[in-house]
């Protein structure tokens, strides 16, 4: 067994400790035990306070005169990892995993900048994301808590087919793919719908709930039971972005009329601006071939 005797060269570095001899009542300054031990037995008369190191999973930090060590308390779970294993000389030491931060005894999910907004501030395991919107010429298309707004792609001599916002960033063309026989440019439709659809819902007049679901409706004739169940838009966005993803470039041109059919107005001119944006574009490009 390792013992280790203190004496004098902690008496003179002053890590000492007042104790009252029980046997004789005599008041004696005895070595204190370093980091990583603790007292086996006190000092006497005779003999210098007898230290023994510490059992697996206890600690001492500091010097001290305890009778034993402290178990290593701090258990690393949940969103908690550990930084440092417990040793001899110090307590397990936790933090937050990535995505999260301390805050009053928690580790709480760094907050999630939607599209729009981007980090202003990326968190760390001491603070969380602070976000801002993004300033002009500028976006950020997802939803994170460490994107931040990238600037708009300048699409030089090719067509803009829709101009950046702070939710996606510019998107750009050539005739030769505006002049594709199947689609006419209106596949592109794809890349900015889903976001337009869920923007709408965030950042402008929200549409009325039941005004999307019988939109709804009209792209799937077999939905209704399942929209008679919902009472939050989240579901329907989903499932136009889905929509819009597999549908045919014909269904998407009629998109505006879908539309203006189930009461959402401001909405399908929106949309009908897009799709008149692409079809000048169009219209341009077949002139130069011709």
């Amino acid at each position: 067994m390792f013992l280790l005797l203190v004496s004098t060269d902690a008496a003179i570095n002053g890590h000492t400790f007042e104790y009252e001899d029980p046997d004789t009542g005599d008041t004696l300054f005895c070595a204190l035990c370093p980091p990583g031990t603790y007292v086996s037995s006190p000092c006497t008369h005779t003999l210098d306070t007898v230290c023994l190191p510490c059992p697996e999973e206890h600690f001492t930090q500091f010097w001290n005169f305890l009778p034993m060590c402290l178990y290593c308390s701090n258990i690393c779970e949940g969103n908690r990892i550990v930084k440092e294993q417990c040793s001899a000389t110090h307590n397990r030491v936790c933090e937050c995993k990535e995505g999260y931060y301390w805050q009053d005894d928690f580790c709480i999910e760094h907050t999630q900048c939607p599209p729009g907004m981007g980090a202003k501030i990326i968190g760390n395991t001491q603070r969380n994301t602070e976000c801002k919107r993004c300033p002009s010429g500028t976006f950020s298309a997802e939803t994170s808590s460490s994107s931040q707004c990238i600037k708009h792609t300048d699409c030089g001599t090719l067509y803009v087919i829709h101009p950046g916002r702070t939710w996606h960033d510019s998107i750009c063309t050539s005739c030769d793919n505006l002049t594709i026989a199947d689609s006419r440019g209106l596949n592109m439709l794809r890349d900015v719908l889903p976001g337009f659809f869920t923007n709408q819902n965030r950042i402008f007049l929200p549409p009325k709930l039941s005004k999307l679901k019988r939109f709804v409706h009209l792209l799937c004739k077999d939905c209704r039971p399942w929209l008679l169940s919902l009472n939050t838009r989240a579901p329907l966005l989903q499932y136009i972005a889905e929509w819009i993803e597999k549908a045919p470039t014909h269904q998407l041109k009629a998109l505006p009329k879908m539309l203006q059919r189930s009461g959402l107005r401001n909405t399908a001119d929106k949309v009908q601006d897009m799709v008149t944006r692409i079809e000048e574009k169009v219209s341009v490009c077949l002139n130069i071939y011709n």
